[in-house]
């Protein structure tokens, strides 16, 4: 579907398409798909399905299934768009910028069917994407990183190329950790001044992570330096971490996530709204009602109760149910292709209810799971207030003020819930209070996990 979007294919269609594929090398018994035979019949697949003409500029393509090598010298690598992200952001991009511009490169290296490319010209390549992008100046800080970054560099462990030491990223994983930006940048600034005075050239990332917990425990103590060395830990590993951050609208689960995501690195922020509108453009009002309405309004859309006994209260949480059900198929398919992939994500939204999120590869991933909830009834309802003026009423607060009840109903069960199944609950009053309280909750899982692993091996 990724490669067929792009090219005007309507999703009806490209779902079409990917369902065909993937029926065809199941009755093949095709249970390893190497990448040339997946190209063959997905292309067969357009062909007779978009017609020759779609299927011929695919064929031009190198295809998001297929691997795009770097050469440098003797050795090859996989294109990684994290990787280039992350040398972005060492020349002063921002975390959002690097990885939009990461994503450019790769679309446009897929478009112009490149399969392997040499160090070089992929660099030039950038150098232009961030030109036509951002401007001359971001073209020429890009191509002078390593003079930006003052001739210090960050050495890795697995051979990776070096990276220039950065302030901005090392403050970063501090903020991750519930430091403020001031306090962040102040030691980071710290940590780069020993390190020039001391006449280092690189640094292992080994040893500089030592270097940071061991400022850490003399200035903040020992837990927030075992907080930092657990989420450094996050960052590099292999397992993912999936984030299910779920509550009901106006207390602040949208704020929560964008922060969380900010001070832990995951670039891949999904809210559930935005899947539930790609369902509501495929299926039509008449098929799915409940799905075309607020979840605190789905209950209208509901055929009566054949009984006739059902209270309110009941109807409520059968329509919230019923929509929660149905957007949960494709936040579920969202988290099994990150956990195939290995990428980090953080899902939010009032549809995100874990015992309808459960997938088969959830073995692959550290999922955290909490719920924010705003007990204050007045100062719930002074936050649509406040969305109302910020969207300039796009997001009236009359909708939400007349409907607070259901929302507070609906919050009152997604509460019982998240204490019977032992899901943290984070009081969403404060922002700085929730976020602090959301890294205790992911340290907490870490070590968790940490001791399930060491008892198995």
């Amino acid at each position: 579907m990724e490669a067929l979007l792009p090219l005007g294919v309507p999703l009806e269609a490209a779902q079409a398409v990917a369902h065909t594929v993937e029926e065809r090398l199941k009755g093949e018994g095709q249970l390893a798909v190497p990448p040339r035979v997946l190209r063959k019949v997905f292309l067969e697949e357009v062909a007779r399905a978009l017609g020759e003409g779609v299927a011929d500029r695919l064929s031009r393509q190198t295809l998001p299934f297929e691997e795009i090598l770097v050469l440098q010298g003797r050795k090859r690598r996989p294109f990684s768009k994290g990787l280039l992200a992350r040398s972005l952001e060492e020349a002063g991009f921002s975390l959002k910028e690097a990885h939009d511009l990461a994503k450019e490169v790769e679309g446009f290296l897929r478009q112009e069917g490149v399969r392997q490319i040499s160090a070089r010209r992929l660099e030039e390549v950038v150098a232009q994407v961030v030109g036509r992008a951002l401007g001359k100046g971001a073209r020429r800080r890009y191509l002078q990183r390593q003079a930006f970054a003052g001739e210090l560099f960050v050495e890795e462990e697995s051979g990776e190329p070096r990276m220039p030491f950065s302030k901005g990223i090392l403050a970063q994983s501090l903020m991750g950790i519930g430091f403020s930006p001031e306090r962040a940048y102040q030691l980071a600034r710290e940590m780069e001044k020993a390190l020039r005075q001391e006449g280092r050239k690189v640094i292992r990332r080994n040893e500089l992570r030592e270097r940071v917990y061991q400022a850490l425990l003399k200035e903040a103590g020992e837990e927030v330096a075992r907080r930092y060395l657990l989420l450094r830990s996050l960052r590099r590993s292999a397992r993912p971490v999936h984030i299910l951050i779920g509550g009901v609208t106006g207390v602040g689960k949208s704020v929560l996530a964008s922060a969380l995501a900010y001070r832990l690195g995951i670039t891949h922020i999904v809210p559930s709204d935005a899947v539930r509108e790609v369902f509501r453009a495929s299926l039509s009002q008449d098929l799915l009602p409940t799905l075309h309405l607020s979840t605190f309004e789905a209950w209208k859309a509901l055929l009566p109760d054949l009984g006739g006994e059902e209270s309110h209260e009941e109807r409520v949480m059968r329509g919230f149910l019923d929509q929660v059900a149905r957007v949960a198929v494709g936040l579920r398919a969202i988290q099994e292709r990150s956990a195939l992939e290995g990428t980090s994500i953080v899902l939010e939204g009032v549809h995100v209810v874990p015992r309808y999120l459960d997938h088969p590869y959830r073995e692959r991933v550290l999922t955290v799971p909490m719920l924010v909830v705003l007990q204050d009834e007045k100062l719930h309802r002074d936050r649509f207030l406040l969305r109302d003026w910020e969207t300039a009423h796009a997001r009236p607060q009359e909708k939400y003020l007349t409907h607070f009840a259901e929302i507070r109903l609906i919050q009152e069960h997604l509460l019982r819930w998240a204490q019977e199944e032992g899901i943290p609950v984070i009081p969403g009053e404060d922002l700085d209070e929730a976020v602090e309280k959301a890294l205790e909750v992911l340290v907490a899982y870490l070590e968790a996990h940490g001791s399930r692993e060491a008892a198995r091996a």
